[in-house]
């Protein structure tokens, strides 16, 4: 413990009462035993108040010195207090009292303080430490004040009388404040990392660390400081930042730990105080709002318009009353903070932001435009504050985007300009937001963070859903264009290269009459039995978006939120899709997890699911149109990992959606078309457009355990196996671009930390017959309308970005494949053959999507049926991209045409 002030030496004659208790405390000291110190020196001040009032102050400087060197904060300020009220006026006692208080977290008396120590001084001369400590204690009222510029002059000022004086110790105690009020100006840099490890310096380095978005830096730093604290009254700043990172983190947080807050806020100099702080990290608290940077009641007065403006959004009279409530505290306790001094730093931003919440809140209960005019302004001051804590100028530009949104509503005349104002501030505050998540080094915090904050699509979906509460004529339209953007669009480009106009020609946020034409568009030529489901996650719920046709003209569009836990159903649902994974990956063969263990009602995997289709809300949706056979998911992030086959159906939970339409996946709406248009030009079911590939095919002369049981043979077709289905081979057979139909058997392995390295394992064995995702992209499949990749874990992707997906899926499509059929985990050998060799067969009659459909099905029944057979042996298998005919005669005609082929005993065609 760094000490501001030392006792003077002073000579006692031995054997005297006043040498031995001296003697007994320096003995005490030295064995560490405070108690026995403590009552040692109390009775040495008592015999030295005797002899001189000097050597009165020396003991009693010394006594406090030592108790706070020994870690005891709380009896050193208790003495220090009772020696003053013996001699009030005793400069150098109030001068080491201050610096007490200050080590133990207080600086509530701070201001007046310096004003009674300056009177003081004005009577009596001052040495050089004491002057030197004055500036100090001037400099920290000043930094209370939130007047920095006079702060960092003070604090200067005494660190060079303490240097002159040579008092290390002081000047690093005072460089250590100077860092502090740097930092509270906004003067942030990754701090270097120098010699000293004391608890406080670790806490400047932290505190530094974490305004610069350093969480991870900033939480090591943290944890050697607490386990050198021995005194309870020193923990709670420690503890409060090790919270506020975790916070920030949005890493969970044990009950424990907040305890241990709330009781070392009991044990603090300031409890009262430091309780409303610790109830900013408390989500069971009215106050909580860790986001800030500011000051206790900066950060009340926010919570309490945060409050008011939700009460507001209930729409009952009651709650407005309260809110109203709400609204009044939060006014007078902006009024009790001043306003910020000086034109920079932490302060003025959030000074402005709670003034904007104020605000905010004000025109959510009164409906007055211009009130929200004065919060944009007040959000707009926030985020372009100079040198503003980069988390507060992401809270000011969500802020701002709200306000906009609300103004959006309250002033129709300028709508669109508002809509794109909300736009941009959202969009910038998530670019920040993903900056943040950059600089933390472990991947699971990175990704929580992200998943945690809303990004800019989430808030336009969240926007568009309460527009449409509001009964905003074409507010579902906005939701499904703001779904739509929130996919991942780079693979569209390289579908139908230079076509005009761009294929992702998405209307602007204000045009929801465009909005409106743009879906028209994207769904011109769906079929009448076929629905588009789309699905967006956001930290507060599930957005689900159904649009399907009746008529040649009619289009319908449908949109329904399944609320969730307010700010964690995104990472809620996250984990659960990972978990449900983990029955798939890293080697772990589903088969093991449909077992149902012991008496248990469910398997693993049936438990997993369960999860993940309530956090959906599946439950909570209406039933599907009576008309509808077909289903198009358009899922991105994590919920294109979801097995939607397996999944209840909406309004009919004891049937399966895989049992019931013919489902296919799009990775976003904008591609439909695009590979629809493709597909034409890839038509073709005859034996010599088609390619069979597999190298592990079963040799009747040989007995192989690895061996596939062969396709079925189709007159006509090329086929590459054995030794034959080398990667060149297929390399070779596909330049040619003449075959319309290819099918690739065999066995696969993904590859999770690079989906692009995730290999086919064709012939011969080793390095050489592995086929690479990566490789595969660069082959010619631009006459292939239909793709099968037979082989395990060939539809798994990995996530890049924020929404797009690398692996043999994409890859195919970007070598020209319009469709792929592919297992979304490892799938059974025969059950492989079965399903595939149905689905060639089915190709010659049913669009793509019915032809898997009716493959499944059957396969379900001849050999799944039972209680033991579970369908997700079958609902591996997915349908990417289009669902066309791959026969070149539409359906009707196919089908005649099939029928007079039959009659004449051709099988060929």
């Amino acid at each position: 413990m760094r000490l501001m002030t030392g006792p003077r030496k002073f000579v006692v004659d031995h054997g005297t009462p006043l040498a031995r208790e001296t003697e007994a405390a320096r003995k005490a000291f030295a064995r560490r035993d405070a108690r026995a110190m403590d009552l040692a020196y109390r009775e040495a001040v008592r015999l030295a108040a005797e002899e001189s009032a000097e050597l009165t102050t020396t003991l009693a400087m010394q006594h406090v010195s030592r108790l706070r060197i020994l870690g005891d904060g709380t009896t050193a300020l208790e003495r220090c207090e009772e020696y003053l009220g013996r001699d009030w006026e005793n400069l150098q006692l109030r001068l080491l009292c201050a610096e007490t208080r200050l080590v133990l977290g207080d600086d509530s008396w701070i201001g007046a303080e310096v004003d009674e120590i300056a009177r003081i001084a004005a009577k009596q001369p001052m040495r050089g430490a004491g002057e030197a400590q004055l500036h100090r204690l001037r400099g920290l009222a000043a930094a209370q004040r939130q007047d920095t510029g006079r702060a960092l002059g003070h604090l200067g000022e005494a660190r060079a009388a303490f240097a002159e004086l040579g008092d290390e110790a002081a000047v690093a105690a005072v460089e250590l404040d100077i860092s502090a009020v740097e930092l509270q100006r906004g003067a942030v840099s990754e701090p270097v990392r120098g010699d000293d490890d004391s608890p406080q310096a670790r806490l400047v380095r932290s505190e530094a660390l974490r305004i610069g978005g350093w969480y991870e830096k900033a939480l090591a730093e943290l944890d050697p400081a607490l386990d050198a604290l021995p005194d309870p009254a020193l923990r709670f700043p420690f503890l409060f930042a090790e919270i506020r990172l975790l916070r920030l983190l949005h890493a969970p947080v044990d009950a424990e730990l907040m305890k241990d807050l709330y009781e070392a806020a009991k044990q603090s100099a300031q409890p009262e105080e430091n309780r409303r702080a610790a109830q900013r990290l408390d989500p069971d608290a009215d106050s909580y709002s860790v986001i800030g940077m500011g000051g206790h009641l900066l950060q009340a007065a926010r919570a309490y318009a945060e409050t008011a403006w939700r009460l507001a959004e209930t729409g009952e009279a009651e709650r407005r009353v309260e809110a109203k409530q709400r609204l009044d505290e939060a006014e007078q306790l902006l009024l009790t903070e001043q306003a910020p001094p000086e034109p920079a730093g932490w302060h003025v931003a959030e000074w402005h932001l709670a003034a904007g919440e104020i605000a905010f809140a004000t025109a959510k209960l009164d409906h007055d435009p211009a009130t929200a005019a004065q919060a944009v302004r007040h959000f707009q001051e926030s985020a372009e504050t100079q040198d503003a804590p980069v988390v507060d100028r992401i809270s000011a530009l969500r802020r701002t985007g709200d306000a906009h949104d609300l103004l959006r509503e309250l002033d129709a005349a300028h709508r669109e300009e508002h809509l794109a104002g909300s736009a941009a501030a959202w969009a910038e505050a998530h670019g920040l937001e993903e900056g943040l998540a950059a600089k933390q080094e472990d991947d699971e915090n990175r990704i929580r963070m992200l998943l945690a904050n809303p990004t800019e699509f989430d808030k336009r979906v969240e926007a568009a859903d309460r527009a449409i509460e509001r009964g905003e004529e074409y507010a579902v339209a906005a939701a499904v264009i703001a779904m739509e953007a929130a996919r991942g669009s780079a693979i569209l480009p390289r579908i139908l290269p230079g076509e005009e106009p761009p294929v992702r020609d998405l209307p602007g946020t204000g045009d929801l009459a465009g909005a409106w034409r743009w879906i028209r568009r994207a769904v011109r030529g769906l079929p009448r039995k076929q629905l588009i489901w789309m699905l967006h996650a956001t930290p507060d719920g599930v957005h689900h978006a159904f649009i399907w046709r009746s008529g040649p003209f009619g289009l319908h569009v449908r949109h329904t939120l399944v609320s969730g836990e307010p700010g964690r159903t995104k990472i809620g649902l996250a984990n659960a899709i990972d978990e449900l994974k983990d029955c798939w990956r890293y080697g772990v063969r589903l088969e093991g997890r449909l077992r149902t263990p012991g008496k248990a009602a469910r398997s693993i995997f049936d438990e997993k699911l369960n999860a993940v289709e309530g956090l959906l809300g599946i439950g909570r949706l209406g039933k599907l149109p009576e008309h509808i056979e077909r289903i198009a998911v358009v899922a991105g992030g994590d919920l294109a990992e979801v097995p939607f086959a397996l999944l209840p159906c909406p309004g009919e939970p004891e049937k399966l959606l895989g049992g019931e339409y013919a489902l296919s996946d799009l990775p976003c709406l904008s591609i439909r078309r695009p590979l629809r248009r493709r597909a034409r030009g890839q038509r073709g079911t005859r034996g010599r457009q088609m390619l069979l590939v597999q190298p592990n095919a079963a040799d009747p002369d040989t007995v192989d355990e690895q061996a596939l049981e062969p396709a079925e043979e189709v007159p006509g077709r090329k086929v590459l196996d054995r030794a034959a289905a080398t990667p060149a081979a297929l390399r070779e057979a596909l330049a040619s671009g003449g075959y319309r139909q290819v099918r690739i058997d065999g066995h696969g392995l993904f590859q999770p930390d690079s989906a692009r390295d995730s290999i086919l394992l064709l012939a011969p064995e080793g390095e050489s017959g592995e086929l690479s995702a990566r490789e595969f992209q660069a082959m010619n499949l631009v006459g292939t309308g239909t793709l099968m990749l037979g082989a395990c874990e060939s539809g798994m992707a990995e996530r890049i970005g924020r929404d797009e997906r690398t692996g043999f899926v994409r890859a195919a499509f970007l070598a020209g494949a319009s469709s792929v059929v592919a297992a979304r985990w490892d799938a059974l050998d025969d059950v492989a053959a079965r399903v595939l060799n149905s689905f060639e067969k089915n190709l010659r009659r049913h669009p793509r999507d019915i032809a898997l459909f009716r493959a499944l099905q059957e396969e379900h029944e001849k050999h799944h049926a039972g209680p033991s057979g579970h369908p997700a042996r079958w609902a591996v298998w997915t349908l990417y991209g289009d669902v066309g005919p791959q026969k070149v005669w539409h359906e009707p005609l196919s089908r005649w045409w099939d029928a007079v082929l039959r009659h004449l005993g051709r099988k060929d065609a």
